[in-house]
């Protein structure tokens, strides 16, 4: 059924805390690119920047980034052979991939299968659902998932969209270790196509590059490493980007202070 003329789009509503946070500290967001204008705010989050921030300290975010630009033969030839053979295999199997409608129905789904995932990976990041509201009130979250021929839900994908780039931000499957190897490749096989139609998507739309969301370098942590190897099967070029923090008034800098001494959780809004 269409929302009703004038109806107010759903937007997840994060903690209450993070809520009342957000009402004392004034805080911009900004993801690519600092904001055009200065921001009347405490607080100016910066995401994903290509450079770091000049004069305050800046988080670095190593990554895979896709260029979209390209023709779609080169994007499809940038692909491992492996991978390829797996979403040809997908595409035979009559997986769908589509945009999900944030919903209050969608969402509820959406956040299940995500506090499924956590209940058997505890390494799994918050979901960061005051992240995700602000991005949704300004239109710049879009939600994908993968459905088999029978329209069961293989895997999500959460991004943030703006100026010209998407981010990876959550990635949620089906995979259950309680279930049969075929279903699990299934899964997989599913995943792989998600993110060449998600990809494909895009790039209709103009979005210049796909950034998988971070990639793991280092060599102690096996899960990590696999799916480092995954996000590596699309081709892509490895770039380092950042994120920084800059308090634009003293209650920003004391804020920031304070924030410091919260839990990571309590900071996503989940």
């Amino acid at each position: 059924m269409a929302a009703r003329a004038g109806a107010r789009a759903f937007v997840p509503k994060a903690s209450f805390a993070w809520r009342l946070y957000r009402r004392l500290v004034r805080t911009e967001v900004s993801f690519f690119a600092a904001p055009d204008v200065p921001p009347k705010a405490d607080v100016l989050k910066l995401c994903i920047l290509s450079a770091p921030k000049a004069c305050v300290p800046n988080y670095c975010c190593p990554t895979i980034v896709i260029d979209l630009q390209q023709p779609e033969d080169a994007l499809w030839n940038g692909i491992d052979a492996k991978s390829r053979k797996v979403i040809r295999q997908a595409m035979r199997e009559a997986i769908s991939v589509g945009d999900v409608p944030l919903t209050e129905e969608n969402w509820a789904a959406f956040r299940a299968a995500h506090e499924t995932l956590r209940s058997r990976k505890k390494n799994a990041d918050a979901l960061g659902v005051g992240q995700i509201s602000e991005l949704a009130t300004k239109g710049q979250y879009v939600l994908t998932a993968s459905r088999d021929a029978d329209g069961h839900v293989l895997s999500w994908h959460g991004y943030a969209c703006g100026r010209g780039h998407v981010r990876l931000l959550n990635t949620v499957s089906a995979i259950d270790p309680a279930r049969d190897t075929a279903w699990n490749n299934l899964v997989g096989r599913a995943n792989r196509l998600h993110h060449w139609r998600d990809m494909l998507r895009f790039r209709s739309e103009g979005i210049r590059s796909y950034d998988l969301g971070g990639v793991y370098r280092g060599s102690d942590d096996p899960e990590q490493m696999n799916i480092a190897r995954f996000k590596k099967s699309f081709g892509g070029e490895t770039v380092e980007r950042y994120d920084a923090v800059v308090p634009l008034t003293g209650k920003g800098k004391l804020a920031l202070s304070v924030l410091a001494l919260v839990s990571a959780e309590a900071r996503a809004g989940s």
